[in-house]
């Protein structure tokens, strides 16, 4: 019987630790690296051996600044950061996210998405189901999908903003009433315990709306 499931051999291991990298074969029995040993020198044999001379092996990257929010829904691998060896990205970055989102307002984030990232609103309407309200819901929908990395993602402040403010959310002078403000608060609080990974938001003057107004929360006061 095989030790291992899989042998990587002859690669350039490169763990992360900060350590130089080194030639080193590894065994891996499940979805857990079981040993890293010199060439020629893993405990057994393997079901599969990969060849990795002339290549790194490295942990899988994590992409802490993707937006991949709607790319996700018709290509699961999220290429071409898969291409890459990215393993995990975080979406909802720069504020910009599909939830919470009323009813009404599914075009306005998809036309948002594409004017700060360029990503087609019409691609976004029809990839997405949009079957979600709450954040937490949206991360439901999230997970159901087939996907060929690990993805989490951020509440956008874009998206609280707007749900609790509607229009005047886009007016860089206008500012939250008590009750917009206590909505954006708990709005937050359920998609951090929906599990959300943070929430993000921009101050970037670049982002803008269609319309080329700032994005909500640009000019947002600290509280």
């Amino acid at each position: 019987m095989a030790s291992y499931d899989i042998a990587i051999t002859g690669g350039t291991v490169v763990d992360g630790t900060g350590a130089p990298g080194r030639i080193a074969d590894v065994g891996i029995v499940g979805d857990r690296i079981a040993e890293i040993a010199e060439p020629g020198r893993l405990g057994g044999a393997a079901a599969r051996t990969i060849d990795a001379e002339g290549r790194y092996v490295t942990p899988g990257f994590v992409d802490i600044h993707s937006h991949l929010d709607a790319q996700v829904a018709w290509d699961s691998q999220c290429s071409s950061s898969c291409w890459h060896g990215v393993t995990s990205v975080v979406v909802g970055n720069c504020g910009v996210t599909f939830a919470p989102v009323k009813p009404t307002d599914h075009e306005l984030l998809a036309k948002l998405m594409e004017s700060v990232e360029d990503i087609p609103a019409t691609s976004i309407m029809q990839g997405l189901d949009w079957n979600w309200h709450t954040y937490g819901e949206y991360y439901a929908a999230l997970d159901a999908m087939p996907k060929g990395i690990n993805v989490g993602g951020m509440v956008g402040h874009c998206a609280v903003r707007f749900y609790a403010m509607g229009e005047k959310s886009i007016d860089r002078d206008a500012h939250p009433d008590a009750d917009e403000l206590a909505v954006m608060v708990r709005t937050v609080d359920e998609a951090m315990a929906a599990g959300a990974l943070g929430f993000s938001t921009s101050r970037v003057l670049g982002h803008r709306t269609p319309d080329g107004r700032p994005v909500p929360g640009t000019f947002a006061e600290p509280d």
